[in-house]
């Protein structure tokens, strides 16, 4: 009896450590990844920090291509395009249907 009541004790303290054990791995393992998270949040808001500069540059190009000065000054001078004569513009529109 007294080896019955003794290996139950060493089964309950074996239990108890197993438990004791399964919850400090399990809180190990949440705590790294949480820091590897932490990584990887602040790369990625690098990375967002990034492709933001990266959208105003572009952005700021796409302003000065689509300057009308710059437009008309290549069309003038690089196209050979001129501004049409009063005798060159033709009215297609009726007078009933004008808009």
């Amino acid at each position: 009896m007294k080896d019955q009541g003794g290996a139950r004790a060493y089964f309950r303290l074996a239990v108890l450590a197993f438990f004791i054990f399964l919850v400090l791995f399990t809180y190990s393992s949440l705590n790294l990844k949480n820091v590897d998270l932490g990584y990887r949040q602040h790369e990625l808001l690098l990375a967002e920090k990034q492709l933001r500069q990266e959208i105003d540059s572009l952005l700021a190009c796409k302003a000065g291509l689509l300057n009308l000065e710059r437009m008309e000054r290549i069309a003038m001078q690089e196209l050979g395009y001129q501004y049409p004569q009063a005798g060159q513009i033709i009215r297609i529109a009726e007078n009933g249907h004008e808009r």
